[in-house]
C-alpha cells in the first residue's frame, strides 16, 4: 500500500505541487495524505504527521514524498526517518525520481566510511600539494614578480606600522592575506 506524506515549509514546494507529485506516483486519495506544516521561527522538533504516517506503514508498504527534501529537515533527520520506515519493513518512494529507497542496517556505517575516505583523500591531496609548493618555493598568493614594487620595498612598507595593512596591500598590488603569507607578521623582521 502507498501512503503519502507532505511537508510544507516556506521555502519548499506548495501544497498543490506536492499533491500533484503524489498523484503521479499513484496516491489516489489525497484526503488520506499526512501533512506537516513547518511554522516559521520554530526550529527542530518532531513532525507529528510524519510520525503517524510511519506508524501506519505495514510490511511491504511505501511512504511516498514529492521529493527527497520533503522527507525531513536535515541529513540526520532523513536518515533517522528512513531507519524508522525500514524498521517497519517498508520503503520510501521519491515521486520526483521514481526511486524506491530501502533502509539497510549498515547504511550509517557505509556513509561514515565514505565520508572518512573522502576526508583522508582530501588530506592526502592537500599534503602532496603542500610538498610540491614547498619544493618549488611557491607559498601561494601572487608571485613577488607581479607585485607593483619589489619584495624588499614591500617588506619596508609592511614593517612601517604607521601605515594600514590595506594601504600597503594597495600599494604593493596584492591582497592583505598574501602579504601576511609572504611577509609574516608586521614589524617582525628577523634581520
Amino acid at each position: 500500500m502507498k501512503r503519502g506524506y507532505i511537508r510544507l515549509s516556506r521555502a519548499g514546494p506548495a501544497l498543490e505541487a506536492q499533491q500533484e507529485a503524489l498523484r503521479r506516483a499513484g496516491i489516489e486519495d489525497l484526503n488520506r495524505v499526512s501533512v506537516d506544516v513547518i511554522v516559521p521561527g520554530r526550529r527542530g522538533g518532531v513532525l507529528p504527521e510524519r510520525e503517524k504516517a510511519i506508524l501506519k506503514l505495514g510490511s511491504g508498504d511505501h511512504l511516498v514524498v514529492a521529493n527527497a527534501g520533503r522527507l525531513g529537515t536535515s541529513q540526520a533527520d532523513v536518515l533517522a526517518t528512513l531507519e524508522k520506515v525500514g524498521q517497519r519493513n517498508a520503503a520510501v518512494i521519491d515521486a520526483e525520481t521514481g526511486e524506491t529507497i530501502r533502509w539497510h542496517p549498515d547504511v550509517v556505517r557505509v556513509l561514515a566510511f565514505a565520508q572518512r575516505a573522502e576526508g583522508i583523500n582530501r588530506k592526502e591531496v592537500a599534503a602532496k600539494m603542500g610538498q610540491q609548493r614547498a619544493a618549488t618555493g611557491r607559498l601561494g598568493g601572487a608571485p613577488a614578480k607581479n607585485w607593483k614594487v619589489g619584495e624588499e620595498v614591500a617588506r619596508g612598507l609592511w614593517d612601517d606600522l604607521s601605515r594600514t595593512v590595506e594601504s600597503v596591500a594597495e600599494e604593493v598590488g596584492v591582497s592583505v592575506p598574501t602579504l601576511y603569507r609572504r611577509l609574516g607578521q608586521r614589524g617582525a623582521r628577523n634581520d
